[in-house]
């Protein structure tokens, strides 16, 4: 658990009722970090980045039909844009003007579409093994499972109760963390009780709403905006990493002017819960080059 934490929620535009998180700084002028998660992930995949922000602002929020926050009426309205514009409505009813934003997985998506929309709400980005678009495409490298994919979601759909029924036995069990250990789908210096907690979320998922959300996150293309990003960008990857592999953040990086690079050596797609330490040193060095929200310096590498 993270502590502090305060759960909220708002009725947005159309309806829906989206679940955030917020943890109140140390005064009220503290400067604000926005933590953008993965696809399914929750607040509890940034257990460390919490920890490691004493003293600032952090807030958070679920995706539409996940965790806290609804589904939509429309099934169609839960695009990366539509993730966006929560987003853009949490920021003013917290009167949040500006933020670093903090993107892990599908949350590097957000954050560059937030770009493409509201760049002068962003003062810096810290992109966590994530893409700019078409996930589907950079999934072990490999075209074949670009087109495989679309056909294991349909199955997901079609046996959406027994997928679901599944989950609740398997997600977050030691089982299945030593499977993933084995294969190479996390690493050894894996925090299980961080990735317990994130997995259990899992049981609870509607796995309709999660594969329309994985279809609709594929379509999703902020490619294109990358050149125009101005605000301190610092990139952090996995060379493990199948999912987002490190040639996805490498083009990132090379298409950001003056972003950063970290390739963590045996990091794989959660290295937010892998090493921490590193995450939070680079976390850490972005805050420092961004006026006003470096409040610990002490605390950042030379």
């Amino acid at each position: 658990m993270v502590p502090g934490l305060v759960q909220r929620h708002l009725v947005v535009r159309d309806g829906t009722r989206i679940g955030y998180q917020v943890r109140p700084g140390a005064r009220p002028d503290a400067p604000v970090v926005v933590l953008a998660n993965g696809l399914g992930g929750t607040f509890e995949a940034f257990r460390h980045i919490y920890a490691a922000l004493p003293g600032y602002r952090v807030l958070c929020w679920d995706y539409r039909g996940l965790y806290t926050s609804a589904a939509p009426a429309d099934p169609a309205a839960n695009t990366v844009v539509h993730q966006v514009d929560d987003l853009v409505e949490i920021l003013g009813r917290e009167e949040v003007e500006r933020a670093v934003f903090v993107g892990w997985s599908m949350g590097v998506q957000v954050v560059f579409e937030l770009w493409r929309r509201h760049a002068a709400r962003m003062s810096g980005i810290l992109a966590i093994n994530g893409t700019s678009g078409r996930p589907f495409r950079t999934i072990l490298s490999s075209q074949l499972v670009e087109r495989v994919i679309p056909l294991l979601l349909r199955m997901v759909k079609a046996q959406a109760e027994l997928v679901g029924k599944a989950a609740g036995v398997v997600a977050g069990s030691d089982a299945l963390i030593a499977t993933m250990k084995r294969v190479g789908l996390v690493s050894s210096t894996l925090d299980e009780d961080a990735f317990r907690d994130v997995a259990a979320g899992f049981r609870t998922i509607d796995w309709v709403i999660y594969s329309d959300l994985l279809e609709r996150l594929n379509q999703h293309d902020a490619e294109d905006v990358l050149a125009s990003i101005t605000a301190p960008t610092a990139i952090v990857t996995g060379d493990r990493d199948v999912l987002t592999p490190p040639a996805t953040a490498e083009r990132i990086h090379r298409a950001i002017a003056g972003s950063r690079l970290h390739v963590i050596r045996g990091g794989t797609h959660y290295t937010p819960v892998e090493y921490p330490a590193i995450v939070k040193d680079e976390l850490h060095r972005l805050l420092a080059r961004i006026p006003g929200w470096a409040l610990a310096p002490a605390r950042v590498s030379a």
